[in-house]
């Protein structure tokens, strides 16, 4: 006895075919932001302009701030959507205009959010422009490290720019310059955790500052005791180029690591964007703070790194 056979009609298979490349596989979620600057040098009374685009796949969504520089007010000029695969572009164009000078204009770290909940966050360059000046930023550009490298693994090294080589020799001779003359001649140096406590409570219980102010203050008292700790030259390094080398070199535990973040971005957003502060923000960063010196405080009788180089 034959068995019968199952026929299926022409049509259902190429239904079947047409189904399976109209499903085509979702991409993968994926979150991108890029910075611009328009022009480095902008005449005076002019006006810089950034360009902030940023790059949803698949489901992620981005939170990032507005550029911001200290002196400098900025206006969303524009905002426009453009369709990618998979997602969408966004491109922001802010003006930044202010008084005559030379900036540093920085995009506080972005966030982008998953549909999975897993967050990450996506940290920007910071931008130098000259409005009506001459001045010395859009030389110094190039210097800048792209990535997360060494404090003193510069890209100018590797090409052999002896001009750079002497700007960057001359700098680190004047920062150790600067450091030794904040102790008095003969004057037993005050161990650096205690005159980072000393200086973060003052900053926090002064009357006379605002917010502004305050995160102006604590900033700095926490990048001298990084300074002071780790023997490189915090104060000249970006937030992201702190944390990189903090994590690269293992100098922290993780959880030191995320305080010792929190308290460089807060900061940075009061700073730059004026967005933050309060006392609520102020006492957790306390929290970070002291736990960071505790952890790392020198031992007694051990002399500073920066001391000894």
């Amino acid at each position: 006895m034959t068995r019968p056979t199952l026929r299926l009609p022409a049509v259902a298979l190429l239904a079947a075919g047409c189904a399976k490349d109209a499903l085509p596989p979702l991409p993968e979620p994926d979150a991108d932001v890029r910075v611009e600057l328009a022009d480095r040098t902008v005449d005076a009374e002019g006006q810089a302009r950034v360009t902030v685009r940023i790059r949803e796949v698949g489901g992620a969504v981005v939170e990032v701030g507005p550029p911001a520089a200290e002196g400098l007010e900025a206006r969303l000029a524009s905002e426009r959507d453009e369709p990618v695969e998979g997602g969408t572009l966004t491109v922001r164009e802010w003006t930044l205009w202010g008084p005559d000078g030379s900036y540093v204009i920085q995009v506080p770290e972005a966030v982008a959010r998953y549909p999975d909940g897993r967050t990450a966050p996506i940290t920007l360059p910071p931008l130098f422009v000259d409005i009506g000046v001459q001045g010395p930023s859009s030389a110094l550009e190039d210097l800048m490290v792209p990535e997360p490298g060494p404090p003193a693994r510069w890209p100018w090294i590797a090409a052999g720019a002896a001009g750079g080589a002497l700007l960057l020799a001359g700098g680190i001779l004047a920062w150790r310059r600067w450091r030794r003359r904040r102790t008095a001649p003969g004057a037993p140096a005050e161990p650096p955790d205690v005159a980072a406590l000393c200086a973060w409570s003052e900053a926090l219980d002064d009357p006379s500052l605002d917010d502004w102010g305050r995160a102006l203050r604590l900033s700095a008292v926490f990048r001298d005791y990084l300074e002071a700790v780790h023997g490189w030259p915090a104060s000249a390094l970006t937030t992201r180029e702190i944390a990189g080398a903090l994590y690269r070199d293992g100098l922290v535990s993780a959880a030191l690591l995320d305080g010792a973040r929190r308290v460089l971005h807060a900061t940075d957003l009061v700073k730059f964007a004026r967005q933050g502060g309060g006392p609520a923000l102020f006492r957790s960063l306390d929290a970070d703070f002291r736990a960071y010196v505790l952890a790392t405080r020198p031992e007694p009788d051990a002399a500073p790194e920066a001391d000894r180089a």
